[in-house]
């Protein structure tokens, strides 16, 4: 019994942090690509890097996960576009 519901605690930890983690990462393409097109001036999308970890949310952080990834992606996409 202990087992069953260790792997049900197990489980949806795991499914609700890649879901989690799935909304960082879309709005860490979608910030990377704004970043590197605005930086380099192309009109073409560029191959995006793999999503990094989400990294712990500071104090100045927005709540929303897509926004935060958006704006870590934006950084990374405006300094590799240079």
């Amino acid at each position: 019994m202990k087992k069953n519901i260790l792997a049900i605690v197990t489980l949806v930890t795991l499914f609700s942090t890649s879901v989690l983690a799935s909304e960082f990462c879309d709005g860490f393409k979608k910030g990377y690509i704004t970043g590197y097109k605005q930086a380099s001036g192309s009109s073409y999308d560029p191959y995006t890097p793999y999503c990094p970890y989400q990294p712990y949310k500071g104090y100045n952080d927005p709540e929303s996960d897509y926004e935060h990834g958006y704006i870590i992606g934006l950084q990374q996409g405006m300094q590799e576009g240079r």
